[in-house]
């Protein structure tokens, strides 16, 4: 009887995790969007300004800027429409993108957002930066600003408001499957001892 309830639990994980990896491998990224802290025209400014002014925005004065980014990267877009860069090992906890905006627009040029969820990706919608990263170019006056290339640079800071753990990360599918296998393993090792 043991031995049936064995063989009837190991087949049904095997089915589930069989399951699990084919709805993974159908799906594209979806990334949840980060929070719009704030946003301002500071036009061409340096470091020490826009590090103080991440300061401001987000109530924390003991941010770093872990790193600035200029050139070299590239904008992706999710299966949401959302566009996102990949940071990968970094987990910065707030990050700024600067957008180049045309000199005659009171457009905001710099904008923060609060990094949540997976921490290795810095996602934003279109309307969080006023459709300067793609969407209606009417908005700030000129046929061709509205495009990825407005992307000046982006800053990431080291830490989340003063130090403190982000969110709990839930595991991904693919760390499930494995260890999904390592407990089918375990438990056929078993089976092969107690036979």
């Amino acid at each position: 009887m043991k031995k049936k309830l064995f063989k009837e639990a190991i087949a049904t994980s095997a089915a589930v995790l069989v399951m699990m990896s084919a709805s993974v491998a159908q799906a594209g990224p979806v990334y949840q969007v980060d929070t719009l802290l704030g946003s301002a025209r500071l036009s061409n400014s340096g470091d020490a300004t826009e590090l103080a002014w991440i300061k401001q925005v987000t109530g924390d004065s003991t941010l770093t800027m872990n790193f600035k980014v200029e050139s070299g990267f590239t904008v992706n877009t999710d299966d949401n429409e959302s566009r996102y860069l990949d940071v990968a090992p970094g987990t910065p906890g707030f990050f700024m993108l600067k957008l180049g905006v045309p000199g005659n627009s009171a457009l905001a040029d710099h904008y923060v957002f609060k990094n949540i969820e997976d921490l290795t990706k810095l996602v934003w919608t279109n309307e969080q930066v006023n459709f300067l990263t793609g969407g209606n170019c009417g908005l700030n006056g000129a046929p061709d600003s509205c495009n990825i290339g407005r992307l000046s640079h982006y800053v990431g800071t080291g830490n989340i408001g003063g130090g403190s753990e982000g969110p709990n990360e839930v595991p991904e599918p693919a760390s499930m499957l494995l260890f999904g296998a390592g407990l089918l393993g375990l438990g056929l090792s078993r089976r092969r001892r107690l036979a």
